[in-house]
């Protein structure tokens, strides 16, 4: 096992290429309440499962080892 989550360090086999998203609770139910980060990451399944994001569309090219 060659690579990492990028959210949390752990080695892992099953990541996904991810875009972050960053919550303000505060400007709840706003379009200022969610702040995409343009920069994909790969993440780790439980990081998807405990944090916000969004899925990047094709990223079948960019998980080839």
């Amino acid at each position: 096992m060659d690579r990492v989550c990028e959210n949390c360090a752990h080695p892992d086999d099953d990541l996904a290429l991810v875009h972050r998203v960053y919550v303000d609770p505060e400007q709840a139910g706003t379009a200022a309440a969610r702040q995409i980060v343009d920069d994909p990451e790969l993440w780790c399944v439980s990081c998807r499962s405990q944090y916000p994001f969004e899925p990047v569309e094709d990223d079948t090219d960019d998980l080839a080892p």
